[in-house]
């Protein structure tokens, strides 16, 4: 896919997230179902060569500072083979709800909750990016929750 045509999709894409962040999902699965399974499919298995799978993903059950950046940021590939873009929700999803998506995708691998609080700290130092990020750029992210 061409740089034109993926800047192209991750714009429509980001308009249709937009009008789904209308509708308020009731559960963590429902969120992820709502914003996340169009993409990462609805049992998180990815769709080559666009959107790499979740489970067992290096960026879900790594450091969760990172995760919760690539939420807030988005992030295009490639990566691993993976060269999709994922939109930014910063402006779409409060602390609250990327917490609640975060957990439920690490608890699928048996990781930790993360909380509101945790995410508003990432978005904090995070806030003056206005690029997605790239593989390279999270590799090197120097950010690390509260205390």
């Amino acid at each position: 896919m061409t740089r034109g045509l993926r800047v192209i999709a991750a714009a429509l894409l980001l308009s249709a997230c937009q009008k789904a962040a209308e509708v308020k999902p009731a559960t963590a699965r429902d969120a992820y179902l709502m914003r996340c399974a169009a993409c990462h499919q609805v049992n998180g298995e990815g769709y080559r060569p666009y959107y790499p799978p979740l489970a067992g993903s290096k960026w879900v059950d790594g450091p969760p500072e990172r995760l919760a950046a690539i939420i807030l940021g988005g992030m295009q590939g490639p990566d691993g083979g993976y060269n999709g873009v994922m939109p930014a929700w910063s402006g779409i999803l409060n602390d609250a709800e990327i917490a609640d998506l975060m957990t439920y995708l690490r608890q699928m691998d048996g990781k930790p909750p993360y909380s509101a609080i945790q995410v508003n700290v990432v978005r904090s130092q995070t806030a003056a990016r206005n690029t997605f990020w790239t593989v390279e750029d999270l590799e090197n992210l120097g950010i690390h929750g509260p205390n």
